[in-house]
């Protein structure tokens, strides 16, 4: 079963990150190309106002990792949407129960 990764990171300001990752569409779609290519299932962005909150879905932790440490444009994307420290990274376990879809 694939695994849940929701990584909050701290930003200085939403609306500039967002704008910042529209204007330099190369950078997100060349994290996303090789996420991809090593398997990712899913990925999406979310905020609450205050913080972007990434929603992956990989086929196990490990796989993940080595996501986010070879990354090669990583750093440019989270310097030049401003994020500010360490994201806070928590990978959960998919269950397969009943009503899951």
């Amino acid at each position: 079963m694939s695994v849940i990764v929701i990584a909050r990171f701290k930003v200085a300001d939403v609306g500039k990150a967002a704008e910042w990752a529209r204007a330099n569409a190369e950078v997100p779609q060349d994290i996303t190309a090789y996420g991809k290519s090593l398997g990712q299932i899913g990925h999406r962005i979310v905020t609450d106002g205050k913080d972007l909150v990434v929603i992956d879905e990989w086929p196990d932790g490990d796989t993940f990792n080595k996501f986010f440490v070879g990354a090669t444009r990583m750093g440019e994307f989270l310097s030049g949407a401003g994020i500010v420290g360490e994201p806070e990274v928590s990978i959960l376990d998919a269950l397969d129960v009943p009503g899951t879809f």
